[in-house]
This record gives C-alpha cells, sequence and structure tokens, in this order.
C-alpha cells in the first residue's frame, strides 16, 4: 500500500503536507491506513477520517521520534517500541467522520492504522492528514 502524498509550499513562511489513503481492506483487526509520514518539516497536523460504511471503525494515531522506525505493526499492541500512540483510540461511527488536530513540533514520523468492526474495503481518501508548517 502507498500513501498518495501532495507537498506544496504556500507562501515564503507557509509549507503544507497533504497525505491520503490507498485503498484499504478493513477486517477487526489494525490495518495500516497511512503509511509512515516525515512529518520533522510541520508544525501541526490534522486528521480527518471518513466512514462511508455500516459498520463503526476505530483509528489511532501512532508519533515516533525515531529516524527510521520498524513499522507500528497491526496487531492489537504494536509489534515496534519504536512508536507511542498520540491520544486515545478514535471511534467513527458508521456513515459518519471524524477529526483530530494534534501539535507535531519534534515529532518526526507519524502513522495511522484502523480497523472495523466487520469487512470493509475503505476507498481512496477516506483518510486524510493535513499537515502545516513554518519555514
Amino acid at each position: 500500500m502507498a500513501n498518495t502524498v501532495t507537498k506544496e509550499r504556500l507562501s515564503a513562511q507557509k509549507q503544507r503536507l497533504l497525505v491520503s489513503n490507498a485503498a484499504t481492506g478493513l477486517t477487526t483487526n489494525y490495518a495500516i491506513a497511512i503509511d509512515e509520514v516525515n512529518v520533522e518539516a510541520y508544525d501541526r497536523a490534522t486528521i480527518q477520517f471518513r466512514n462511508a460504511d455500516s459498520n463503526a471503525q476505530t483509528a489511532q494515531v501512532w508519533g515516533s521520534l525515531y529516524g527510521a522506525p520498524t513499522t507500528v505493526g497491526t496487531t492489537a499492541v504494536p509489534a515496534s517500541s519504536y512508536w507511542v500512540q498520540i491520544g486515545d483510540d478514535i471511534s467513527v461511527a458508521a456513515t459518519s467522520s471524524a477529526m483530530k488536530s494534534i501539535s507535531t513540533t519534534g515529532l518526526r514520523k507519524l502513522c495511522v492504522r484502523v480497523k472495523s468492526a466487520g469487512s470493509y474495503t475503505m476507498p481512496l481518501e477516506q483518510v486524510l492528514v493535513h499537515c502545516q508548517g513554518t519555514i
């Protein structure tokens, strides 16, 4: 799976990064929705989750200070201690959406994983990560 990544300089002082998920098969186990993203050059991130399915979803945002952490994994407890969950689990009710904003100052890597109460193929652009930074 590969993220779709768009980097853009907004002005002499501002830059932005937009990352969206590839199509992802969801089950009751976690699946990586947004692969590891380098957020070192950004001050804050906002993540939006869109759930078009009739089953509820649970999302998690993970961060790391390591330059090359291993994968966060898909088990209930991450296989890699290089990653730390940022905040609590995010509940995304059926046919709804949720949003989370975080400060990424000092954060090097970010990734997102999602699971569903049932089987569902999450289409493109259902998880968006928008980062903004000062140059």
